[in-house]
């Protein structure tokens, strides 16, 4: 990412922060689909936010703590935004230096400063905390004051990319105090994660998603696919829940696919087997582009209001199903008049 790419990421950052959003215990955008998150972290029911640090992981000094106590979860999410409001110091530093026309390398080497300058002071008045960062920062990278510039060129083998570095946080910690949708704009900016809109859906998130909208309790095991292991821990029990109750079927070679993307005539069909009673409020739509196989519990769909296409008579039956698709159609779920009670 260039001096300019980055400046324009933080401008839409800032928009996106600006405009706000509550801190909110249900999160709109779920960290789940961000794999640079779940890389240090495990969904756990039990937390304040759903998640917790991943004793395995870049966060395991922060697994000691109790994330179930809601007063002491407040506490660290304080102590995260304090940090995160006053990375804007970093901001303006290297717009300053940018404006004065200095090298990749003296921008990043003044940014990687100024960001362990202010991780460190943001710990002022909490010795535990500071601890737990130094302890951290020594598993991480041998010492206790954070990366230096030096250390992370050798890494990245680019200035600007060690700038960019300096810049990002641990999107997987957001999620644990209660922020990630406030920064989702960050993440998208600075290539964490596909904006939803475009983002394909996999067969385990959609199932998931479906599952948890419809309340499937079954109580079943993932084994019965050959490639179950594939499954991502964090959708597991969701997935397991549906397999139970009998409701995915997969593949005739013994296989669930969990990774692959989903088509919208698939995911229609699941939906449909995730929904044994239905209302009738309407007549069906005729879609032109549905197969054979599909027609059935498509129509279902249509009698229930709950399948829409792109247009009168167009599914779109085999275009890909997107994560913002798969939200729409558990927002319908749940508003919907028409499901039998």
């Amino acid at each position: 990412m260039n001096k300019k790419s980055i400046f324009a990421a933080f401008i839409v950052f800032i928009l996106a922060v600006s405009i706000g959003g509550s801190f909110a215990e249900g999160y709109e955008h779920d960290p789940r689909l961000n794999l640079k998150a779940m890389e240090d972290i495990i969904v756990n029911p039990d937390a304040v936010y759903g998640f917790s640090p991943n004793p395995d992981g870049t966060l395991a000094p922060y697994a000691k703590y109790d994330w179930t106590v809601k007063e002491d979860v407040e506490e660290y999410k304080k102590a995260r935004i304090e940090y995160l409001a006053a990375n804007e110091q970093m901001y303006e530093l290297l717009y300053e230096m940018m404006a004065e026309g200095k090298t990749s390398e003296e921008i990043a080497r003044a940014i990687s400063a100024k960001r362990n300058e202010l991780r460190i002071a943001s710990y002022d008045g909490n010795p535990e905390g500071l601890a737990t960062l130094k302890e951290r920062n020594l598993l991480k990278y041998g010492h206790e004051d954070g990366p230096t510039a030096d250390e992370l060129f050798e890494q990245y083998g680019s200035w600007d990319i060690v700038t960019e570095k300096a810049f990002s946080h641990n999107s997987g910690m957001d999620a644990c105090v209660g922020i990630y949708d406030d920064y989702y704009s960050y993440y998208i900016a600075f290539g964490y994660i596909e904006d939803e809109k475009n983002a394909p859906a996999s067969r385990e998130y959609t199932i998931a998603a479906f599952a948890e909208a419809t309340g499937a309790e079954g109580d079943g095991t993932k084994s019965e696919f050959r490639d179950a292991d594939e499954i991502s821990s964090w959708f597991g029990e969701s997935v397991s829940k549906a397999l139970g109750a009998g409701l995915i079927k997969g593949y005739e070679d013994n296989t669930l696919r969990p990774k692959k993307t989903i088509s919208r005539v698939e995911a229609m069909v699941i939906l449909s087997r995730f929904l044994p009673e239905l209302a009738e409020a309407r007549e069906p739509i005729e879609f032109i582009d549905i197969p054979e196989w599909a027609k059935e519990d498509i129509d279902r769909l249509s009698r229930a209001g709950l399948a829409a296409g792109y247009g009168e008579e167009i599914l779109g039956a085999y275009d890909n199903l997107t994560v913002e698709q798969v939200k729409g159609l558990v927002k319908r779920l749940t508003q919907t008049s028409n499901l039998k009670k």
